[in-house]
């Protein structure tokens, strides 16, 4: 039994069976066949391997190195032994894990892309599927209030609907478990952002931070109400939540951090890499926990992927 087994072993046998004595069962180790990435920025990998927060080197040279840093959808596949191609520096000849997340990306785009692909591929209990969305859709909400477009009270009706509508999404993909096995992850929580600084000093509003919590929470209460409460076929990992706690100022040594209000990159997204941070960055993109204004850093995916990974192998999917 490897350590990941040792360690959830208790967890899982004390979830399904009340306790390990005298139970004859064995639950098996879920293992997917394929891996299917969507969602927005967060979860890309571009055809070159750079991704949207702080991209690595190869050491001593200038050539990305896409296996470092790893976005989160990136992490479980690692697990399952399974390749991206658009990150495939060992020249796997079976990738598996397939990448449908688009930069820009709203939940309907999401949900277009999801049903391309269910035109020409079946969902089936050894898909896993992996989608993290709605932080602009939160930005777009957030974006029409600034404008007067909307009221407050409406860009939060706004954003708890299309929360709902990634939820509806999630229950199709999982089918009631004749479908795909599904890791939805909750999008990084903005009012925590150096955007959302950036917003309060421009407009001279300090509610704009709060709103920008008000709008991902609100989103994020959608999404989690709407989804089917069966973790046989769907797990959940609260980037939102992780947002919280990694902001806290009492934690950072703890979470190795050692900037939480500040973004690490100098060039926009997806060009930063080691060598284009600020000087407190260190040449690191785990120190800080933004990549820019908006999007977090490699740490929070890293911790992001972890969280599924476990969820995915925890669950009895």
């Amino acid at each position: 039994m490897n350590v990941l087994k040792f360690l959830l072993a208790p967890a899982l046998c004390a979830a399904l069976l009340g306790g390990c004595g005298g139970s004859s069962s064995r639950v098996e180790d879920y293992v997917p066949t394929r891996l299917v990435a969507f969602g927005d920025e967060l979860s890309l990998i571009n055809a070159d391997g750079s991704k949207y927060s702080v991209n690595a080197f190869k050491p001593n040279t200038a050539v990305l190195d896409c296996v470092n840093y790893p976005v989160w959808p990136q992490v479980v596949a690692s697990g399952f032994g399974m390749v991206f191609a658009e990150c495939n520096q060992a020249a796997v000849a079976t990738t598996a894990a397939v990448m449908k997340a688009a930069a820009g990306a709203k939940v309907a785009d999401v949900a277009a892309a999801v049903a391309a692909y269910q035109a020409t591929t079946v969902f089936t209990p050894q898909t896993l599927v992996t989608v993290m969305a709605g932080q602009n859709d939160i930005l777009a909400a957030y974006a029409a209030y600034d404008a007067g477009t909307l009221t407050r009270a409406a860009a939060k009706t706004q954003a708890a609907a299309v929360g709902k509508t990634l939820g509806a999404l999630v229950n199709r993909v999982a089918n009631l478990g004749s479908g795909a096995r599904v890791l939805y992850a909750t999008p990084p929580n903005l009012g925590y952002s150096p955007y959302a600084a950036t917003e309060v000093a421009r407009t001279g509003d300090a509610d704009r931070a709060a709103l920008l919590r008000e709008l991902t929470l609100v989103f994020v209460e959608g999404l989690r109400t709407e989804v089917l409460n069966d973790g046989r076929y769907a797990a959940l990992i609260t980037g939102d939540e992780l947002t919280i706690s990694l902001s806290d100022l009492t934690r950072m040594t703890a979470n190795l951090l050692t900037n939480i209000t500040d973004a690490a990159c100098t060039t926009a997204l997806p060009a930063c890499t080691t060598a284009t941070l600020v000087s407190g960055a260190a040449g690191s993109g785990t120190t800080y926990l933004w990549a820019d204004a908006q999007h977090p850093s490699a740490l929070f995916q890293s911790r992001v992927g972890a969280a599924a990974f476990n969820r995915a192998r925890n669950n009895p999917f």
